[in-house]
């Protein structure tokens, strides 16, 4: 295979691309890398230099053209842009994985590749028969934790993007399981729920009409403080974005510091699923 050789900036933490340079290279010293391979060299750039990966804007291009011609001919005529766009959210993934594992180390042996979602739709039994999502959504949690676990979830649209954290589509078992914890714990969630970087980030958690109960389940009384909390059908925190932010340069970073915000109350609802 062919050798490529790169020099980087050892003091330079915000490399955005390999063979970038650094004004102040020449004052603070370089360091010589040779490597077999470009993925390799990719790799090293990420976890040795915290460059910060951002999506390209031909990621967001290819999901506008594949809502145009969402049909099998046209795929696989254009596979080679699935590819690069595939490849793109991967690279993303596989720099957030150290950085959120630094708070959460149950993310450090997540596979990058597996934790993204297929974007294959099942149309069996949906009235909507169009083959592929025209989104890519990226979710980091726990590698033994395959069902209802919350994690850390990336959504990339072209019609809106955002992180989440949280609870969504639970079981009817599940679901009363986190209510009954919740009713009894009222005082601990509301401290989660209310922490001020947390609302700041996020807005706190998502109440929407659309998706609650019109009255409080049986079991539980419609005058207790933790009533509202009762009608949820999902638990779940979510801070929204649009393209400009996920092909920004400061992405990553935003996602970590949204994440962290976002640990508490993801450990806390695992904690409920965790119970046996």
């Amino acid at each position: 295979p062919k050798i490529c050789v790169i020099c980087v900036p050892i003091a330079s933490p915000n490399v955005l691309a390999p063979g970038s340079c650094h004004p102040e290279s020449k004052k603070v010293g370089t360091f010589a890398a040779v490597f077999s391979t470009p993925d390799k060299i990719k790799k090293m750039f990420v976890k040795v230099y915290n460059i910060q990966v951002m999506l390209h804007k031909n990621t967001f291009e290819f999901l506008r053209k594949l809502d145009k011609n969402n049909n099998r001919e046209w795929f696989a005529d254009h596979k080679s842009l699935y590819d690069e766009a595939r490849q793109d959210v991967e690279n993303l993934a596989s720099e957030l994985i150290p950085a959120v594992a630094e708070f959460d180390e149950e993310i450090s042996d997540v596979n990058p590749k597996k934790c993204m979602f297929r974007i294959y739709r099942d149309t069996r039994f949906s009235p909507d028969k169009r083959p592929y999502k025209t989104n890519f959504g990226v979710i980091l949690r726990p590698s033994m934790q395959t069902g209802k676990y919350s994690g850390y979830y990336i959504h990339i649209d072209p019609c809106g993007c955002f992180l989440s954290s949280g609870l969504y589509m639970l079981s009817p078992n599940l679901i009363k399981r986190v209510r009954c914890f919740i009713y009894d714990d009222l005082d601990s969630f509301k401290e989660i729920i209310s922490e001020k970087q947390l609302v700041k980030e996020t807005g706190g958690l998502r109440f929407d009409p659309d998706e609650m109960l019109k009255r409080v389940p049986a079991g539980f009384d419609s005058e207790h403080p933790a009533a509202e909390y009762m009608k949820l059908k999902h638990f779940y925190v979510m801070k929204t974005l649009d393209e400009a932010d996920l092909t920004s340069s400061n992405f990553t970073s935003t996602a970590v510091n949204t994440f962290r915000t976002m640990y508490p109350f993801g450990k806390y609802l695992n904690e409920i699923v965790n119970i046996f």
